[in-house]
């Protein structure tokens, strides 16, 4: 049988150049059936899936029991966090917490992907999943609304009492320059067409207003040392994986200017790839106390790198957009 595998005619979906094979996996999550090819990108490095799946093949990688598509429940917020909040980012309204020389000190070190509060800010969250951070955000005095395309999540959100709308971002047709803050965490990787994703972002985004994009790092140092067993490639359901560099790319293409772009790990991600790459069918490292502490350690070493599994960036719609 002929191995096809290195015949990549997908071009890139960032830049639009040619790609070579990368690698084949599975659905180490779900437990999908087949095998799936990614290719990577000769002139940008991004990594994608090739061909790239219709449609329906892409909704049929998300069945109902999706971890993502759980209800969301919001745990109260810390007395350091709510500091924080208060005296670093604008959230004057919060009462309670620690003395606010506390909140300042802290606020230069920790929960620093806090977005400024803004008196009736509109913001939007896509592929807000179970509703969790739009609860969250809608209790610290946002306007929300969110997009999320799987309808039993959607439906989840609107018990909640949330403006949800069930399908894509191009579908829901919002105005013009309508949100002020955006928000797409661990999305745009799971989506096809990310520079129409991005550019519809930009439409309906005001001028002067934030896009928050967070997603897995292609060039993470996890992803270097597990390779096809690294628990952030997700195949299938992760079709684009990106990389600090085509990331930049993609967004200036489309008019916006970067803001902040680092990146973070978290132990669950080793632990889990650990389990992958050894098959392990016992107790899961996150309940062992040595792996966890290897864990830990390996997020040490990824921050001193500068490698971590995901990207986490803010850009901004510039004022002028003429």
């Amino acid at each position: 049988m002929t191995d096809n595998r290195q015949n990549i005619t997908q071009l890139c979906p960032v830049c639009g150049e040619t790609g070579k094979f990368a690698f084949t996996g599975k659905d180490r999550l779900m437990g999908l059936p087949g095998e799936f090819n990614y290719a990577a990108c000769n002139a940008c490095q991004t990594i994608y899936q090739t061909p790239i799946p219709s449609p329906e093949t892409i909704a049929s990688f998300y069945p109902d029991e999706y971890e993502l598509y759980r209800p969301g429940r919001v745990k109260e917020r810390s007395p350091l966090r709510k500091a924080v909040l208060r005296t670093t980012y604008g959230y004057r309204h919060i009462t309670g917490g620690l003395p606010d020389w506390i909140g300042r000190l802290a606020g230069k070190m920790v929960y620093r992907d806090t977005i400024p509060y803004k008196s009736g800010g509109q913001l939007l969250d896509i592929g807000c999943g179970g509703g969790k951070y739009l609860l969250s955000m809608q209790q610290l005095g946002w306007q929300v609304e969110g997009v999320e395309f799987n309808p039993t999540a959607a439906q989840t959100c609107k018990e909640s009492g949330l403006d949800v709308f069930p399908g894509e971002l191009s579908a829901a047709a919002f105005p013009d320059n309508r949100f002020d803050v955006i928000t797409a965490r661990h999305v745009i990787e799971h989506i096809a067409t990310p520079k129409s994703f991005i550019n519809e972002i930009f439409r309906i985004l005001k001028p002067g207003g934030i896009m928050v994009l967070v997603t897995p790092n292609s060039q993470a140092l996890g992803r270097g040392w597990f390779g096809t067993h690294w628990y952030a490639n997700e195949v299938p359901r992760h079709l684009i994986l990106f990389a600090p560099n085509n990331l930049q790319l993609l967004t200036s293409q489309e008019g916006f200017q970067s803001i902040s772009m680092r990146t973070s790990s978290s132990p669950k991600i080793f632990l889990n790839s650990w389990d992958y790459l050894t098959k392990n069918s016992g107790k899961p490292s996150k309940r062992r106390k040595i792996r966890r502490f290897f864990a830990r350690a390996y997020v040490l070493a990824a921050a001193l790198c500068h490698a971590g599994d995901e990207i986490i960036s803010v850009f901004k719609k510039p004022l002028n957009t003429t």
